[in-house]
């Protein structure tokens, strides 16, 4: 898994694939919640929501996302890989600018640049704990 204190191309695949999928889901989410009508009634809110074929679509991104996931945390630790995966924080608004038209204001910004830091010292960790092979 590790060549030299480096990440495998499977992990970081693996991390790709999970910031990829974290944001395709929230855009299709939000996209699915657009199309709802706003009729206030749960009933009619729920069946307008399983009649959307997008709704089907995140359902199975998120299937994909909770595999991928398993993928990731056999070759990374939690506390490095989460992390990482944060840079769907990043990636979320910038994407809801170009593809919805959203509007970012400065704070979103800074803040998305802050992630954007952490990820990267996190980055510069190992992405798995000391493994202990000398058992008593």
């Amino acid at each position: 898994m590790v060549s030299k204190g480096r990440l495998s191309w499977k992990l970081m695949a693996g991390l790709l694939a999970a910031v990829a999928l974290d944001t395709l889901l929230q855009l299709a989410w939000k996209t699915t919640v657009l199309e709802t009508p706003a009729d206030p009634s749960p009933w009619a809110t729920l069946g307008a929501v399983f009649a959307n074929p997008l709704f089907i679509g995140v359902i199975a991104i998120m299937a994909l996302q909770f595999f991928n996931w398993l993928m990731v945390l056999a070759q990374a630790d939690l506390s490095y890989a989460q992390p990482i995966v944060a840079l769907s924080y990043a990636t979320v608004p910038l994407l809801s600018v170009l593809v919805l038209g959203e509007a970012v204001d400065f704070l979103q910004v800074a803040g998305v640049v802050l992630v954007i830091v952490g990820v990267w010292f996190i980055s510069q960790t190992k992405h798995l704990g000391q493994e202990t092979s000398d058992l008593p």
